[in-house]
């Protein structure tokens, strides 16, 4: 357990502690205010008129995790830092020494457990950037924070949004295992992404859940159950893959 631990530790600060992380945190956050561009624009003022109603919250933050641009960009994001990893150390050979040390199975369950909370953090981090930039606009125009209570209608569709990087981060990272190419960690997941909506919007317009826009509702049954799938299906290709390649 103590071994696991520390390999879990390390693959960690590969997957956290790099730019990419930093660069996918940033660009996630900007690309949520895309959507409340204009709303933005408006708080400032009405902090000042002190209206007895206060902005909702709530809604300005489902609207900006929901917008066009956010979905779309969600699954290349969510898969920027981490998803490449595991393949990267498969074909310069690091994966050899890290395997003689903890073994097939702990050295999978690592590496899954890293790329997929990479994308949950990326998720969960820049929805807290935009709660703490509401807050400060709260701050200057009525001197005191949200109150916890105004951010529970959000919670369903801000889980849904912190699951869906996860799991678009497992994604990015079979696909490369499968293709054997670093560049589709990031790319895999937006083609898939798109073509998914194409599909589902064409074809299959009475199944909702074929469309990955509509998994931003709601932490859905199916969402839920598709990230311990994503998760076993990267464990068995990244042993199959780690066996064939050290």
């Amino acid at each position: 357990m103590a071994t696991f631990v520390r390999v879990l530790s390390v693959d960690l600060r590969k997957s956290l502690w790099n730019r990419w992380f930093l660069v996918a945190l940033l660009a996630s956050f900007f690309s949520l205010l895309l959507a409340i561009t204009r709303d933005l624009g408006y708080l400032p003022t009405y902090m000042e008129m002190e209206y007895t109603e206060e902005p909702r919250w709530a809604e300005l933050l489902i609207t900006a995790s929901q917008g066009s641009f956010a979905a779309l960009a969600l699954p290349a994001l969510s898969a920027l830092p981490a998803a490449g990893l595991a393949l990267l150390e498969i074909q310069s050979g690091a994966a050899r020494a890290a395997v003689f040390r903890t073994g097939y199975f702990r050295y999978a369950i690592s590496k899954t457990m890293a790329c997929l909370l990479s994308g949950v953090l990326v998720q969960a981090g820049a929805l807290l950037l935009l709660m703490a930039l509401f807050n400060g606009f709260r701050l200057s125009g009525l001197h005191g924070l949200i109150p916890l209570s105004a951010w529970a209608p959000a919670l369903p569709p801000l889980l849904a949004r912190i699951l869906c990087g996860g799991l678009w981060a497992g994604a990015g990272s079979l696909i490369a295992l499968l293709s054997m190419t670093a560049s589709a960690a990031s790319i895999g997941p937006l083609c898939l992404c798109y073509a998914l909506i194409m599909v589902g919007t064409r074809f299959f317009p009475a199944l909702p859940m074929m469309n990955p826009v509509n998994w931003l509702e709601a932490p859905a049954p199916g969402l839920l159950l598709a990230l311990p799938l994503m998760a076993a299906a990267l464990a068995l290709v990244l042993i199959r893959e780690v066996k064939a390649h050290v």
